[in-house]
């Protein structure tokens, strides 16, 4: 089966579009440096933050998530027949506050400080997310979807794999809050390719 996919095919069968391309880069990124904190976060509240406990820890992933959510239907609502020039410009303001989240982590002590820094996260995330998305969906290559988003699962997932096990290694050596800086700039980073392709 993996013959017929790869083999004898023309290169420009698996070229994509640039939109197609940025976006798979860029949650390279993005989902690595998610990985790299979500993992160890447990952890980090226990022994880090002053009062924190499981439940805490419990609890703030759960703000996280009702935000993220509240956030991605705003957005559904009010970019969803946004021009393409303003879909870029929402994703890359989304991920600005993602890494200013995991920044904010690194200097974090309190449990009313976590809670503040991971909504920024979840805010991040449910600006960026639904705008992104629309322009990886309006890109696909007609009759190449299911490479593309095969491409888009592959990449992350092994971003993902390999971030979650060097994080706990970075954690243990350096300590969280280079882990946390790490993260920020890692998320940055996913921010390049569609300033590439916007230039």
């Amino acid at each position: 089966m993996l013959k017929e996919q790869f083999l004898g095919r023309n290169p420009t069968h698996f070229q994509v579009n640039p939109v197609v391309k940025a976006f798979i880069i860029s949650e390279g990124f993005l989902w690595s440096a998610y990985n790299f904190v979500l993992p160890l976060f447990a952890v980090f509240v226990l022994n880090n933050i002053r009062g924190g406990n499981v439940q805490v820890a419990a609890s703030a992933y759960s703000s996280f998530l009702i935000v993220r959510v509240i956030f991605e239907l705003i957005t559904c609502k009010y970019f969803g027949r946004s021009n393409e020039s303003n879909k870029f410009i929402t994703t890359i303001a989304g991920m600005l506050l993602i890494s200013l989240g995991y920044l904010g982590f690194a200097f974090s002590n309190g449990v009313m400080s976590l809670f503040v820094f991971f909504g920024i996260v979840g805010m991040g995330l449910g600006i960026a997310s639904p705008v992104k998305n629309s322009l990886f969906a309006t890109h696909l290559d007609k009759n190449k979807e299911t490479t593309e988003w095969g491409i888009y699962d592959a990449v992350t997932f092994i971003g993902m794999a390999s971030t979650a096990a060097l994080g706990g290694f970075i954690a243990s050596q350096y300590g969280f809050n280079f882990l946390f800086i790490l993260a920020a700039i890692i998320n940055f980073i996913g921010i390049v390719p569609y300033l590439l392709y916007i230039r």
